[in-house]
C-alpha cells in the first residue's frame, strides 16, 4: 500500500486510540497497520515516524496554546533549553515519531518473517 495512505491510516487510528487509551496504544496501532497493510520494505520506519509525529505535534501545539505556554516554559526551564515553545513541540514530535517508527519497523519485520517461503528459510 502507498506510503501516504499508511501514514494517513496511522494518523487517524492513532489519534482516535490515544483519545481513549494510553499513549502507547498508538504504537500498537502503528505495528498492526504495518503488519497488515504494509509492504515490509524500507518505508516501514517512515510510515510510523510521520504517522505519530503529526498527531503528537498537533496535540502538543493545542495544549501549548490552551495553557498560554505556562507549562511549556516551565518544562523548558527545567531542562535548561531555550525559552521557545516550538522547541518542546518539536522534541515531542520527534519522540512520538521515533516510537511510531520502531512500532512500524517491528510490524514490517513481523510481516516479512511470515511472508518468507520455505525455500528462503535457513
Amino acid at each position: 500500500m502507498n506510503l501516504l495512505i499508511r501514514i494517513a491510516i496511522i494518523v487517524v487510528l492513532g489519534a482516535i486510540a490515544q483519545t481513549y487509551l494510553p499513549w502507547w496504544s498508538a504504537v500498537v496501532i502503528a505495528l498492526l497497520v504495518e503488519a497488515f497493510v504494509g509492504k515490509a520494505d524500507n518505508t516501514s520506519f517512515f510510515s510510523g515516524f510521520y504517522g505519530l509525529t503529526i498527531p503528537w505535534m498537533v496535540l502538543a501545539t493545542y495544549i501549548d496554546v490552551r495553557s498560554e505556554s505556562l507549562l511549556t516554559v516551565r518544562i523548558l526551564e527545567l531542562f535548561k533549553l531555550p525559552q521557545f515553545s516550538f522547541v518542546l513541540i518539536i522534541v515531542t514530535g520527534l519522540v512520538g515519531g521515533l516510537i511510531g517508527g520502531v512500532g512500524t519497523l517491528t510490524g514490517g519485520w513481523i510481516k516479512a518473517a511470515f511472508l518468507k517461503t520455505d525455500g528462503e528459510r535457513n
